[in-house]
């Protein structure tokens, strides 16, 4: 990843990287797979999230390339990513939850760092249908096209509303 405090050149790539942001939402998912990365932690798990009255279930890993038109049809779930290949990594929360009566808002924050240090906080506005009692929400974080990930292990934090709801890790290789 491109750090922005050490270049102009960087400065361009993070607002370029802004205009790359892709998210999604959903009430339905795939399946997953296992890889040898520690497993993501979920934080709330017999709480509610306050704001939504909903709980963490699973909160998982898929990634994008530039041509994918449609990644969340397309997700493949794991916590190992190629850099040759990756250009966006989609952190994804699936949640349960009382069906509400309308449509319930929210902002899911993801924190990504490397070795520790924060590289990218996102901010996405994702919402729960009516009547639903299940739903998934992810956010994708990319550079310009592939290979432009840096080689390392990400930890990632996803709050909802401001509470840290998941704490999960990957890898680029």
């Amino acid at each position: 990843m491109f750090y922005l405090k050490r270049s102009p050149k960087g400065l361009a790539l993070g607002l370029l990287l802004s205009l790359m942001v892709g998210c999604g939402t959903s009430t339905a998912g795939p399946s997953s797979t296992r890889s040898s990365v520690r497993e993501s932690q979920v934080l709330v798990d017999k709480s509610p999230i306050p704001s939504l009255d909903a709980r963490v279930t699973k909160l998982v890993f898929f990634s994008s390339s530039p041509s994918d038109i449609a990644p969340l049809k397309n997700a493949i779930y794991k916590s190992r990513f190629e850099s040759a290949t990756t250009a966006k990594v989609h952190p994804q929360i699936n949640l349960v939850h009382t069906p509400p009566t309308e449509k319930v808002f929210f902002t899911m924050t993801v924190h990504f760092r490397e070795s520790g240090k924060t590289v990218r906080i996102v901010d996405y506005d994702s919402r729960i249908e009516p009547n639903a009692t299940s739903s998934y929400h992810s956010v994708g974080v990319g550079v310009l096209g592939t290979g432009n990930w840096r080689v390392g292990s990400y930890d990632v934090d996803v709050h909802i509303d401001g509470v840290k709801v998941a704490t999960g890790y990957f890898q680029v290789y």
